[in-house]
């Protein structure tokens, strides 16, 4: 249960729940999903957008708009983070980086679980888990995204990287993919539609079998793609889950008496005729804070522009 403190709501006081998850990426969303299950009040804050099937940009207006830089009104898909020698692009929605990712759900090799290796200067490495540990955990998520073989071994680029690996003497296989290429028990062919599992969809938008474009990686406008949003947020959000989207974190604050204080900015949903979305400060204490937010969001947060009570 959401207990607002102090004013008419989120914005008027600080608000109470069990746990709040930073972040709605791969960790954020079993997270979430998990919590709720529970029992637990859970609030997920994400700082990008929802996007439902057919709301990836395609044409060139629209990709140069689909960036995340707030300060400069974007607040798309893309953040690209410039070091040197080094450029990275992380995804800003809800979904995380399996909006953004290739799909391709491999499971680590136990040759490569380090038991006793000699590290430089003496000592040891060494693993807490095995990969035994890990098969339940691989099976539970491959429950919820269901991965599979590409039905279509021979399409052209397939078909020559398979033909390159044979010239070199290379084996070749099909990994599993985050992909609907069939309805359950159906056969493959293209923008059938997919039924809704029990737990429903939470842009309750259609979603349609692939199609074979090859735009994974700039989002999937079918909704053929697996991507967290489809399922763990969705049944998160069907088990009671609060999903805020547009709201950027932008501190923390352990308190006296035990759990933590969340400070975000929420963005307002409508931009107005420049982009530019109004940014409102709110807070949230949670005796359970859980950070998803990526490699770069979690460990570190670029300087933000003073908000705007």
């Amino acid at each position: 249960m959401l207990v607002s403190s102090g004013g008419a709501g989120p914005a008027g006081g600080v608000e109470t729940c069990d746990a709040v998850v930073v972040g709605s990426g791969f960790g954020g969303s079993v997270a979430a999903y998990r919590l709720a299950e529970s029992g637990r009040s859970t609030v997920v804050l994400e700082r990008g957008q929802a996007y439902p099937p057919g709301s990836f940009a395609r044409n060139p207006y629209e990709m140069s708009r689909a960036f995340w830089e707030p300060k400069d009104s974007l607040f798309g898909l893309f953040e690209v983070r410039s070091f040197r020698k080094l450029e990275a692009i992380v995804s800003s929605g809800l979904g995380g980086g399996s909006l953004i990712y290739a799909n391709v759900l491999l499971r680590k090799d136990e040759r490569w679980f380090v038991h006793d290796s000699p590290l430089p200067g003496g000592g040891y490495e060494h693993w807490p888990i095995s990969r035994d540990d890990l098969e339940p955990h691989y099976q539970a998520v491959a429950a919820m995204l269901t991965p599979s073989p590409s039905p279509y071994p021979d399409l052209p680029k397939a078909k020559a990287l398979r033909e390159a690996a044979q010239a070199l003497g290379l084996e070749t296989f099909h990994p599993p993919l985050a992909v609907a290429f069939a309805p359950p028990g159906g056969q493959p062919a293209p923008k059938q539609v997919i039924p809704e599992p029990a737990y429903g969809n939470l842009h309750g938008a259609t979603r349609l079998t692939c199609r074979l474009c090859g735009e994974c990686d700039i989002g999937c406008n079918e909704g053929a793609k697996n991507t967290l949003d489809h399922n763990y947020l969705s049944a998160a959000k069907h088990a009671g889950a609060d999903i805020r989207t547009l709201s950027e974190v932008i501190g923390i604050r352990p308190l006296d008496q035990g759990g933590f204080e969340v400070s975000y900015l929420s963005y307002g949903a409508d931009p107005d005729q420049n982009g530019a979305r109004s940014r409102t400060s709110r807070r949230i204490r949670c005796a359970n804070l859980f950070l998803a937010a990526g490699t770069f969001g979690t460990t570190s947060r670029p300087a933000l522009p003073t908000p705007t009570p």
